[in-house]
């Protein structure tokens, strides 16, 4: 492989972070429910890992919640409503990740109203989410960074629209939910700051291990549909999975230790293909976006025949979310919401980066996509 360029689908693990998870394996084999001493070691290990995670996101200790991964979290946060007495409304961003639009379905069926805003060039504009206010919205989705475009949404704007909405029409709380999991040990945020009820994260995202992740609550509300044994506060049943979140912990703190130093890196080798790739179309703005995603568009290829050619040069990119590539339909929405022309929509390619790459790669990469783009245009 001559590099790697889809970490916005998953990262490798840091070393840290494996190690971590195999010392804890061993040294902590008991599930932290049972009531004998081993059970009672793991039980405080995991609330220490509880506070350090609260630490690190400049939170409390009970509003973190240890998932399986941010689609989980998600999933908590949506099937909360289907405990609510009536349906009424839901309001989210047309750009968020399929774990959130695709609950419209069983929403929409069960009775509630769900309206999606449209995010022009991957911005979703505070305007439009005021717009779809409705004295029976009950809760309001926007992720913060996209994971196609990675544009960074104005939360914290979004949430004051919110709340002041809330105050004038004496409105029943509105939940305001953020999936973050592009963000967490890449750009710097703060959840408080940003003023929304719930978020969710993955440890994959930041090279920490698969299958697991963090769902940040600060709503008292929220009841999962799946109870099990009562862990995590009642909102995620089953044994915790105590090395996975260790190895979350570890990696997370690496990343936030290391954020500014591997933020320079990174803008650094996206700015190097920017220049390399004028010729090409470069969708993701330069303004208000993550440095860690790039997507670009080289018409008149299918993305899917791109990433294909890519590949077999030995690169690994993305010709969208890995999570829709089974459901091309529900790639084609999100293009839609931000009413990218279809034409590029179709043709584009997601390069993105991890503090691992280097400067050789993206020569390399850019050699490559050159090279496809001046054979077939």
């Amino acid at each position: 492989m001559t590099g790697y360029f889809d970490n916005a689908a998953t990262t490798i693990p840091s070393q840290a972070a494996l190690h971590t998870y195999e010392e804890v394996a061993l040294a902590y084999p008991a599930n932290p429910s049972s009531s004998h001493r081993e059970g009672k070691r793991a039980a405080r290990l995991l609330q220490d890992l509880r506070e350090q995670t609260a630490a690190l996101l400049k939170t409390n200790a009970e509003h973190i919640t240890f998932t399986a991964g941010a689609t989980e979290a998600n999933d908590i946060v949506l099937s909360s409503l289907l405990w609510r007495r009536r349906a009424e409304q839901v309001v989210f961003s047309g750009i968020e990740h399929s774990s959130i639009l695709e609950w419209s379905r069983l929403l929409t069926h069960t009775g509630w109203t769900v309206t999606s805003v449209d995010a022009p060039g991957g911005l979703v504009e505070t305007a439009a989410i005021e717009a779809a206010l409705h004295e029976r919205t009950r809760l309001v989705s926007v992720l913060l960074v996209n994971n196609t475009l990675g544009t960074i949404q104005d939360v914290g704007a979004i949430a004051q629209a919110v709340r002041l909405y809330e105050r004038e029409h004496n409105s029943q709380a509105i939940h305001l939910h953020c999936d973050a999991t592009q963000a967490l040990g890449k750009i710097a945020f703060n959840l408080t700051e940003l003023g929304v009820d719930s978020a969710s994260f993955s440890a994959h995202k930041f090279h920490g291990p698969r299958g697991v992740g963090i769902l940040y609550n600060t709503r008292t509300n929220l009841e999962a549909l799946s109870r099990a044994g009562g862990q995590e506060q009642g909102l995620r049943g089953g044994t915790e999975n105590v090395p996975a979140i260790a190895a979350m912990v570890c990696a997370l703190t690496e990343a936030t230790e290391r954020l500014d130093q591997h933020l320079a890196h990174v803008k650094s080798l996206n700015s190097v293909l920017r220049m390399r790739l004028k010729e090409v179309e470069i969708l993701t703005p330069h303004e208000h976006s993550s440095p860690y995603i790039l997507t670009i568009s080289i018409p008149p290829l299918p993305s899917e025949v791109a990433e294909r050619m890519l590949s077999d040069a030995g690169f690994c990119v993305s010709a969208g979310s890995a999570c829709a590539h089974n459901a091309r339909q529900k790639g084609a929405a999100g293009h839609h919401a931000m009413r990218l022309d279809k034409r590029l929509a179709e043709s584009s390619i997601r390069i993105s980066f991890s503090h691992h790459t280097t400067l050789h790669e993206c020569e390399a990469l850019a050699d490559a996509i050159l090279a496809i783009h001046r054979k077939h245009r």
